[in-house]
């Protein structure tokens, strides 16, 4: 293992045993996030959302009174409502992370780094694959003729 060592400048052994701790830690964080829910009412308690970090909406409940507000002030309150209750579900579930990585954790820290590049990368996978459709129409095109 020592030449290994030596020709790589780092040993794989230690590089595995931390890969492991890392991939452990995700999975405690991850974990930690994924059995939190909130719930969100109406003022008068008519209509109700359920909310889970890893599922979305898991319950609705509306009072048959609450139906005489008209269909759209409803849907308005509803979306209100689930909108309040994913807030509140994702704040619980970053509490609940942060107390597995620890506050200040570079997980959490670059998160929004880390999210800008993806979509930096996936816009540039968008345009290389909308050229590459155009070309094969290009090329379907020539060979027609």
């Amino acid at each position: 293992m020592d030449d290994l060592t030596n020709l790589l400048g780092f040993d794989p052994g230690i590089l595995a045993a931390d890969a492991d701790a890392f991939f452990a830690l995700l999975g405690d964080a991850h974990a930690a996030g994924a059995g939190v829910t909130a719930r969100a009412e109406s003022p008068d308690g008519r209509v109700a959302v359920e909310y889970s970090g890893t599922s979305g909406v898991s319950a609705l409940h509306i009072d048959p009174r609450a139906m005489r507000a008209g269909a759209e002030d409803l849907a308005g309150t509803i979306l209100e409502l689930i909108g309040r209750a994913r807030r509140e579900a994702e704040a619980r579930g970053r509490e609940r992370v942060t107390e597995v990585l620890g506050d200040g954790n570079a997980l959490l820290t670059d998160r929004g780094a880390l999210g800008d590049r993806l979509r930096e990368v996936t816009g540039a996978v968008h345009e290389n694959l909308a050229a590459a459709a155009e070309t094969m129409e290009r090329l379907r095109g020539m060979l027609r003729t």
